[in-house]
């Protein structure tokens, strides 16, 4: 039992070192989206990405490590996952380019709740009232994030905020339906072939539109010759996304889900660490209390939805 609680100890720490890259990966975007694309960025994050994973399974093999990848047996359920992941990627890096990025990584926090509200049609699953108030809860908090009374005097915002609400809800929408595409696949397909095939779809689409030289967000050229210090930035991007994907499978090797699932806020926290050191920017009070409700909603709604879960089984 020490064992198992030293474990799980180092599981956490090692989680939350995956959210500090994924959080550095996201304050890299967001830097990087004054002066490129934000397709070129997700180009970026796809392609170093996987040449890092790729590098990281050469290494294995070469040390005889047991690889546990296996031909997609869903083919069908991988590719909309894969197609969820890219845009997702996408969409919160655009609404990284427009909102700060503490209040972005909030928006995007929605996506458990959204996942909740998806999960009796897609996953077939029952949601009990209590849960359900807590997805009401949780919305309100995403409301007073989003702050819609600033709505009312439109000529006198920017737009480029409530564009990044749009893009930021999308984003969650989309990351909602690569969860429930991840909780169809787990029981039938290795880790390990989901992580390939999906970074394999998001490098092949983006490299396209990179090599036609097309922004779908502009319409204009996707392509700007970087710098030599912007392509030590847009590698980190990819890097920062490898080393964070590696680091959550040796996390979940290490704890159960249900211990880590409430931890996945401390995303929120790097965040604004983030905005703080490198844009000079923390979240207002309204951004602080509509944080507070998503998180304690959705932390409610997961222990509720596992309890039942035990239950049922």
């Amino acid at each position: 039992m020490v064992v198992d609680e030293k474990k799980e100890h180092y599981g956490i720490l090692i989680y939350i070192s995956t959210l500090f890259f994924f959080a550095a990966m996201e304050a890299q975007a967001k830097y990087l989206s004054d002066n490129y694309t934000v397709i070129q960025i997700v180009w970026a994050r796809y392609t170093f990405h996987f040449v890092v994973i790729a590098l990281a399974l050469l290494f294995l093999k070469i040390f005889n490590y047991k690889i546990d990848f296996r031909k997609p047996r869903l083919l069908k359920v991988q590719v909309l996952r894969s197609i969820s992941l890219l845009l997702m990627t996408y969409f919160f890096f655009v609404s990284l380019s427009k909102l700060p990025i503490a209040e972005a990584t909030i928006i995007l926090f929605a996506s458990p709740l959204i996942t909740i509200v998806l999960s009796p049609w897609l996953l077939k699953e029952k949601v009990n009232f209590s849960t359900w108030l807590a997805v009401i809860i949780g919305f309100i908090g995403m409301i007073i994030v989003i702050n819609p009374n600033s709505f009312s005097e439109i000529s006198g915002i920017d737009r480029s905020w409530i564009e990044g609400i749009v893009y930021g809800i999308l984003g969650a929408l989309f990351y909602s339906l690569y969860q429930i595409g991840t909780r169809v696949l787990a029981p039938k397909e290795s880790t390990l072939t989901s992580l390939l095939f999906s970074g394999a779809a998001g490098l092949f689409v983006t490299s396209v539109l990179i090599i036609i030289n097309f922004d779908p967000l502009t319409g204009r050229e996707s392509w700007k010759l970087p710098e030599w210090d912007s392509w030590a930035l847009l590698v980190s991007v990819g890097c920062f996304g490898a080393i964070g994907q590696l680091l959550i499978l040796w996390a979940y090797a290490k704890s159960k889900a249900t211990t880590l699932a409430p931890i996945s806020y401390c995303h929120i926290i790097w965040a604004v660490i983030f905005g703080y050191l490198i844009f000079n920017s923390l979240p207002d009070s309204r951004s602080i209390i509509g944080a507070a409700l998503i998180v304690s909603a959705g932390m409610y709604a997961y222990k509720k939805i596992e309890k039942n879960r035990t239950i049922d089984h």
